[in-house]
């Protein structure tokens, strides 16, 4: 899978892209582009991927990403099916200056917010899922009213987290590949001792540049970023199975408890116990 700037198709008939994907996996990588995205996650789980934030995701999520903010919905290997509908619109698709008059003042708050990435909750997800579902079945006038009346109540909503830190943008399709190639890596082998000079050899690089340029790119340490898809592996492993807690340290790629524990408080703030407690299911 190659990275890209992916370009979107829009048809004479409309100014926006809207479209529910089922696939066996979602075919495309850690990318960016000009539009605004709008996902609902349908079907399946797994782990999200949206500048330099990662974590879980499942079905009946809502996300709100601003353009050229890189992302990537990587589907568990487990799940039969991944499937999303998904929104794309460019800032000027109700006209060039549309967005200037007072009335849309929400809404160009909204898309300022959505160039770091927007996680929302429960209610506005259940709630803006039932438009986006009548909006496919739209045409015309009526289309565009639905997507107004989406951005709306997105707007109004005080139910939502940020995801990126604001300096991750999308650069170059060389330097995403470079970046895929590498969370590819972690994600195929966490489980594992994963070698700084492994990574910085799939990389191209020395592991003194790779580390900066990891630094520079994601904001973020890359062992911090390897701790995350650990802990993540772990919550999931806590939530739905049997298994002890020591063996799901082991499982997840860390090398005694008091580390998995260290680390585990870090992302999560609780520890591995209070968290199974809190979140079986």
């Amino acid at each position: 899978m190659k990275s890209l700037i992916q370009k979107l198709p829009l048809s004479e008939q409309s100014s926006f892209v809207a479209d529910r994907y089922i696939t066996p996996y979602f075919e495309t990588p850690w990318h960016y582009h000009p539009e605004y995205e709008l996902v609902l996650i349908i079907q399946g789980k797994g782990r999200r991927f949206v500048g330099d934030h990662v974590s879980d995701y499942s079905e009946g999520e809502l996300d709100l990403l601003g353009p050229s903010l890189p992302h990537w919905y990587r589907k568990d290997e487990g799940e039969k099916e991944g499937g999303s509908l998904v929104i794309h619109f460019r800032e000027e698709f109700l006209g060039k200056d549309f967005l200037q008059i007072p009335e849309m003042q929400k809404i160009l708050l909204l898309f300022e917010k959505s160039k770091t990435g927007m996680h929302f909750g429960a209610v506005t997800a259940g709630s803006v899922a039932r438009k986006m579902e009548a909006l496919l079945s739209c045409t015309g006038m009526d289309r565009l009213m639905c997507l107004l009346s989406v951005l709306k109540e997105l707007a109004a909503s005080t139910e939502y987290t940020m995801l990126s830190s604001p300096e991750v943008i999308g650069r170059s399709n060389r330097e995403n590949d470079r970046l895929q190639k590498i969370f590819d890596y972690v994600l195929a082998n966490f489980s594992q001792d994963i070698q700084l000079s492994e990574v910085a050899r799939i990389a191209m690089m020395s592991p003194s540049s790779f580390s900066r340029y990891f630094k520079n790119r994601t904001k973020k340490n890359f062992s911090h970023f390897v701790n995350q898809i650990r802990v993540g592996h772990a919550c999931r492993q806590l939530m739905k199975d049997n298994f002890s807690i020591g063996y799901v340290c082991q499982e997840s790629g860390f090398n005694n408890m008091t580390n998995f524990n260290k680390q585990f408080r870090k992302v999560v703030k609780l520890s591995p116990s209070q968290f199974r407690q809190k979140h079986r299911v």
